[in-house]
């Protein structure tokens, strides 16, 4: 995945490249946009991971860019899972970078998510090892994610 180990400037050039070839959007979401790595992760993944505020907003301008759906942003934002079954939620908890918690949430807004749909993504969904985002931030010891 380009956007691991802070090499997202990879998978702008893979975007750059795409446009460049002139390649339609449906080709640039699914070959660069919604690609996944041999774990499941996607770019969305990696941003929670390494909690680069700049990456969140790149990948927010190419959803605009690419006219994205709502629904196809909250199922691949919001509900995406690796193969861990973790969302971005449990990656950006996990950094525990407050930041880009917020602004998942302030994305999620923008995404008309109903509150109980917040709620559920948020606070109650649970990775293959049952654990929520909430409680990956109390076991790396991220207590202002708490918050």
């Amino acid at each position: 995945m380009a956007v691991e180990g802070s090499k997202f400037e990879v998978l702008e050039r893979l975007w750059d490249w795409a446009k460049n070839l002139e390649l339609n959007r449906k080709e640039i979401k699914n070959d660069v946009y919604l690609l996944k790595d041999k774990d499941g992760k996607t770019a969305w993944h990696m941003t929670g991971i390494w909690g680069k505020f700049y990456f969140l907003e790149r990948l927010w301008d190419w959803a605009k860019e690419l006219q994205l759906k709502p629904e196809d942003l909250r199922n691949f934002v919001c509900l995406s899972e690796d193969n861990l079954g973790q969302t971005t939620w449990h990656k950006a908890a996990e950094s525990g970078k407050v930041e880009l918690l917020r602004r998942l949430w302030d994305l999620a807004k923008e995404l008309h998510l109903k509150p109980e749909e917040k709620r559920n993504i948020v606070c109650l969904s649970k990775d293959n090892s049952r654990r929520t985002p909430r409680h990956i931030a109390a076991l790396r010891g991220k207590v202002e994610v708490l918050e």
